[in-house]
């Protein structure tokens, strides 16, 4: 057997990855400052109209600001010199944020929905013109802070988790604004309230959302948008190539993925041959499926492979060649 690591582009790959974050970290600072303005903001607004759909709004976006900061400092973590005991350096910390953006969303949820429950039941009158105006520059502030995200949140977990909540505070404006023309066209008090559950229920949605995706990446799980037994039998179309086994992948961080494999070849060949073929199946990981980090293990036909627990499970697609423990 022969096991040889294929990353070449791998310290390539890390030096963009600090590149990127250098602009992310530009993008999401700036978000951060106009985020906490504009929650002081609406803070005050709710002491002078009394809106509950207001003051939810408002710790909608002290979440946010929380969740932005810790996403600002996670990149600042993430692209530091590490020691050489970590090995994948600090890119981990970034899902970490990610998780706890998620969770931290909860408790704001079920406050928000528990005063807005009070306040269906106990109507207070609010002031419509202190509520649409602080509204209306939370929608605005909101929106162009998803704007500034939205292009590094395609690929980006940890700015995805605070484009998603530009994305829900956006919504929750909007929803402070049509509780307010509620109230003052058709004297509708009830309104306030009900937009404030709608408000903590989105912000539920969207935290289950980030929590799923944190999770996938802590637990080491197949990148949803990749497909493994695809990767396998992209693999085995190479000439030589028997059967591949053993097949992992999994996110290091956002935009960074990991492989591992064991590679039964149809004849023994010399180690040259395999390097080659080693570099050839990284190139085809690399462009095909964003793979820069690969370590295959070469094997011959005539000898005895270990197979992962994962590829006996229920379900898993029937061995080619059966083989023992």
């Amino acid at each position: 057997m022969s096991e040889q690591h294929h990353h070449p582009k791998l310290s390539e790959s890390a030096t963009a990855h600090v590149s990127i974050r250098a602009g992310e970290r530009s993008r999401l600072f700036w978000v951060m400052v106009v985020t906490g303005v504009t929650m002081v903001g609406e803070l005050v607004g709710y002491f002078y109209s009394h809106s509950i759909a207001l003051l939810g709004d408002a710790l909608h976006m002290l979440t946010h600001f929380l969740a932005i900061a810790l996403s600002y400092m996670a990149i600042v973590i993430a692209v530091r010199p590490a020691p050489a005991d970590k090995t994948y350096r600090y890119w981990r910390v970034e899902i970490l944020a990610s998780l706890i953006n998620g969770m931290a969303l909860l408790p704001i949820a079920g406050y928000v929905f528990y005063e807005a429950l009070w306040r269906f039941w106990n109507p207070v009158p609010i002031h419509t013109l202190w509520t649409f105006s602080v509204g209306s520059i939370g929608l605005a502030v909101n929106i162009v802070s998803a704007l500034l995200l939205h292009r590094h949140s395609k690929h980006d977990l940890n700015v995805r988790g605070a484009f998603l909540h530009m994305l829900a505070d956006s919504a929750s404006s909007v929803g402070v604004l049509l509780a307010a023309a509620a109230v003052s066209v058709f004297g509708w008090t009830h309104a306030d309230p009900m937009i404030a559950a709608l408000i903590s229920v989105l912000i539920l949605a969207w935290c289950l959302s980030l929590l799923r995706s944190s999770c996938r990446i802590l637990l080491e799980s197949v990148p949803k948008h990749m497909n493994l037994e695809e990767i396998r039998a992209a693999m085995k179309g190479f000439d030589g190539v028997l059967e591949v086994h053993d097949l992992h992948v999994w996110t290091i961080t956002s935009r960074m993925y990991a492989l591992t494999a064991h590679v039964r070849l149809k004849e023994d060949v010399a180690v040259s041959q395999t390097e080659e073929l080693g570099q050839r199946l990284q190139r085809l990981l690399d462009e095909r499926y964003e793979i820069n980090h690969a370590t295959f293990q070469f094997e011959v036909a005539a000898a005895e492979a270990l197979r992962c627990e994962h590829e006996h499970a229920p379900g898993a697609p029937a061995a080619e060649h059966p083989h023992t423990h």
